[in-house]
């Protein structure tokens, strides 16, 4: 028992140091700014209190896939606010995703010292922690953060052996994240029926371990059959064609990467095999222990991971309608390549350097990391004064729309709607509690309402028609997003007069140099508010 105690504490306080080390590079940065808890916060907050902004398309459809998450957070943005349940959001799943890290590093024989720099590596090498989906582990809150904590700890648990528990983990990442937690479990599944087929032998076993995973994915069940069942308007463009080419290129058209994309992938995968290369050489001439049976469950585990990519690879040239690639297949792999790879090649390093080369390891691993420390506390007490002027600059609010927005919740109606630009000013609704007609950036989960969105962009850029032809298939966001912003400044006064009695709006927000034979009810130096003309 004292051993245990003694163990206990000793992971606990590794768990708060990754924790912290997280917390140093992303608890304060950007919350509810450019990252997509600027929308997953508002839908938890419009989810508890749906007399919020019940006028507001977006935020009132289904939750679909977010359902636990809104339902979980929901009430905390109600009571405290979104910048406290951002922070403290972000803590939460930091320290879920710290206890999977420490955990598979004790699992597989890595030190602390070593755990955080593998850990920085992955976080502050590559842009977006994914190699080439943009794909991220660390950041702000939504549901596919908590998705990603519960699979760290399934993989844990899997290479432990302890497939219930994996089962229990595995369940709720797909109940928070039904892709993150469908892909996972695809994965773990194709290890187990390679390796470990012996292990479930006994039939009431498996199908106690199936029970566990299915009732723990219980809301992963709602999203499924709404994408599945739910009737698509007809009409001449595929929702999955918007998902994929138009809003979602980045993450799931390889078509649209960079022609060099293929680098980092083989660069991980090098980085990958030169550290197995060094684990296995160290274990030839000794029984393989339980920690070397493990890193090497985990190169093949990440391995399977890999096979979805390259499926996505395969079928990106002929599915033309995006069909098959809006379910995200580089998405695991993307994570998991990077993340395992600094992982086991600072457990290859580790290992390799023994006796005083260990010693002198471990103060190369210390002296990174009060450098890394260092520069992360300066950031981070940067971010710390820049929140005393939340929602500022790092929120992407300058003083003058801050106070447009605070005119606007001062002096409209409860849940007047208010036709605002389609392409900026995504804080629109949280800031002002109003609703709006559409945002580029706020595309809806759920198919069926995919084309609601696309034909409210289509109103709000006007004479200007702001997608590209079918047959470019590269990213477009930029010149989409131009165009739509092009289109809406050019709206004339007629164009807006319409747009108002479609969407049955009394306002109009736009920039000072947008002039229209409208009635001013406000305006400051950069923005102008228009009202309805009797």
């Amino acid at each position: 028992m004292k051993i245990e105690r003694i163990n206990l504490k000793t992971t606990t306080l590794q768990i708060l140091a990754v924790t912290a080390f997280l917390s140093l590079g992303f608890l304060l940065k950007v919350n509810m700014g450019n990252v997509n808890e600027v929308y997953a916060l508002p839908l938890a907050k419009q989810y508890a209190d749906p007399t919020w902004v019940p006028g507001d398309w977006y935020y009132n459809e289904p939750t679909g896939y977010r359902l636990l998450f809104v339902a979980l957070l929901g009430h905390l943005t109600v009571a405290w606010g979104f910048l406290a349940t951002s922070i403290i959001g972000r803590l939460i799943y930091y320290t879920l995703i710290s206890s999977g890290l420490v955990l598979l590093g004790r699992k597989l024989g890595i030190s602390l010292a070593p755990l955080l720099v593998g850990i920085g590596l992955f976080l502050y090498v590559n842009h977006y922690q994914g190699m080439v989906a943009q794909e991220w582990l660390v950041g702000g809150v939504e549901a596919k953060s908590f998705a990603y904590g519960f699979l760290l700890l399934a993989i844990w648990l899997m290479l432990g052996g302890s497939y219930r528990l994996m089962a229990l983990m595995l369940g709720l990442s797909a109940s928070f994240h039904v892709l993150v937690g469908g892909w996972a479990f695809l994965a773990v599944v194709g290890w187990l029926l390679w390796k470990r087929k012996q292990d479930f032998a006994d039939i009431s076993y498996l199908g106690s371990v199936l029970l566990i995973y299915f009732v723990a994915s219980g809301f992963a069940i709602l999203p499924v059959f709404q994408q599945l069942f739910t009737p698509i308007p007809s009409g001449s463009i595929e929702p999955s064609y918007l998902f994929v080419f138009l809003r979602h290129p980045h993450h799931v058209n390889p078509r649209s990467w960079d022609s060099d994309w293929w680098l980092l992938p083989l660069v991980h995968l090098l980085i990958l095999a030169i550290s197995w290369f060094l684990l296995q050489r160290k274990q030839q001439s000794e029984e393989p222990s339980p920690q070397h049976i493990a890193r090497r469950s985990l190169v093949e585990f990440t391995l399977i991971t890999l096979v979805p990519f390259v499926l996505g690879l395969a079928i990106a040239p002929f599915d033309t309608q995006g069909k098959l690639l809006q379910y995200f297949f580089f998405r695991l792999g993307d994570i998991m390549l990077p993340l395992n790879s600094y992982l086991l090649f600072v457990c290859a390093l580790e290992q390799t350097f023994i006796g005083s080369k260990q010693r002198l390891f471990s103060l190369f691993c210390i002296l990174l990391l009060s450098i890394a420390v260092s520069i992360l506390s300066v950031n981070f007490y940067h971010s710390l004064i820049a929140l005393t002027q939340f929602p500022g600059k790092e929120q992407g609010v300058e003083p003058e729309w801050q106070d447009m927005c605070t005119w606007i919740k001062t002096n409209t109606p409860h849940n007047t709607l208010v036709i605002s630009p389609p392409v900026e000013f995504v804080n629109f609704t949280w800031l002002t509690e109003r609703p709006t007609i559409a945002k580029f950036r706020l595309l809806p989960s759920v198919s069926a309402s995919v084309i609601g969105w696309y034909e409210r962009l289509n109103d709000l850029s006007g004479d200007i028609n702001p997608w590209p032809s079918k047959d470019s298939k590269k990213d477009n966001r930029s010149e989409i997003r131009q165009a739509l912003t092009t289109g809406y400044y050019s709206l004339q006064t007629p164009q807006v007069e319409s747009l108002m009695l479609k969407y049955h709006a009394n306002y109009f927000v736009t920039r000072t140099e947008h002039q229209l034979e409208l009635p001013i009810a406000y305006q400051n130096s950069l923005y102008i508010f228009y009202q309805k003309g009797e």
